[in-house]
């Protein structure tokens, strides 16, 4: 595609830190005052496989590649068609969104967005803080050069995101393959989505969201397997392997934090989708050399009512 965006930056009395928890500012930064910029981008040629395949960080990459938003976003407050684009305001999580997202940075107040329901692409970007808009984007001119469809590929990934703020209450037996899951340590965060896990002779009460820097790796995966949402932004090149499969490389790592179904460019993940759940039915994480994780959902039911 040939686009052409316009990107503005609103004036505030000291720079604003919206880096979270985790913290974006660096140490010993001096709080200048942010002045009022405006910026526009000329863009030829850009393909939205090669923003994903390269990683690009550059501020207009999120407008053309939207998927890179679904890991850290914590609420979705308001929704509505408005003429051809749908409008949609997303509350960031404090703990997976990336301190540094230029968009959806955790201390942000949120991220309210115009979407082209036909290409995906967003169309314009508003970052609000508690002052109001700080960073707004506009896409002013797009043209679309060359179109390839990936209708299948596409509905499974959209299955697996839509775990993000689906509530559920389910039972799965897992059998875990190809490694050892001794430390199953896991702290929950709370989430509309909850499970009883049994895998081997351990059971876990789990939910769709976890405290990443308090949950063990192996823990974490099962939580992902269970609530997929935010494998999605690591993925990259994705192809269908069947109505309910895919098999996708992984994007070079600037993600934060990192998913424990694909925390290296290096592998190629395999996953099956419960068409009914978006539970990841099978997950595998493999290099040439074979599987590094296998997982297999060998039962699932649902429990008691979804939680909120």
């Amino acid at each position: 595609m040939d686009a052409t965006v316009d990107i503005a930056y609103a004036a505030r009395d000291t720079e604003v830190d919206l880096g979270g928890r985790f913290g974006a500012a660096v140490m010993g930064e001096s709080a200048n005052c942010r002045r009022e910029e405006s910026r526009n981008f000329r863009l030829a040629g850009v393909s939205p496989l090669r923003l994903r395949e390269e990683d690009s960080d550059e501020p207009w990459a999120v407008l053309f590649d939207p998927a890179r938003l679904l890991r850290g976003i914590g609420t979705v407050p308001k929704a509505s068609r408005i003429g051809e684009w749908v409008e949609v305001t997303f509350v960031p999580h404090m703990l997976f969104a990336a301190p540094a997202d230029p968009w959806l940075p955790p201390g942000g107040h949120s991220l309210t967005l115009r979407l082209d329901p036909v290409s995906g692409f967003l169309r314009s970007a508003a970052l609000h803080d508690e002052q109001g808009p700080l960073a707004t984007a506009r896409v002013t001119d797009l043209d679309l050069l060359d179109t390839r469809s990936c209708a299948d590929a596409g509905a499974t990934l959209a299955r697996m995101a839509g775990t993000l703020l689906e509530p559920a209450c389910l039972m799965a037996d897992v059998r875990i393959e190809t490694e050892s899951h001794n430390d199953l340590s896991f702290e929950a965060v709370a989430s509309a989505r909850t499970w009883t896990v049994s895998c081997g002779g351990e059971t876990l009460s789990m939910t769709g969201d976890y405290a990443p820097d308090r949950t063990s790796p192996a823990a974490a995966r099962l939580a992902e397997l269970l609530a997929p949402a935010r494998i999605v932004s690591h993925l990259a090149r994705v192809e269908a392997t069947s109505p309910t499969s895919v098999r996708a490389t992984v994007r070079p790592l600037r993600t934060f934090p990192f998913s424990s179904w694909a925390p290296d460019d290096a592998l190629t993940c395999h996953f099956t989708v419960d068409p009914t759940t978006g539970v990841l039915l099978r997950a595998e994480a493999a290099t040439g050399h074979g599987a590094v994780f296998r997982h297999i959902v060998t039962a699932l039911r649902p429990t008691a009512d979804p939680v909120g």
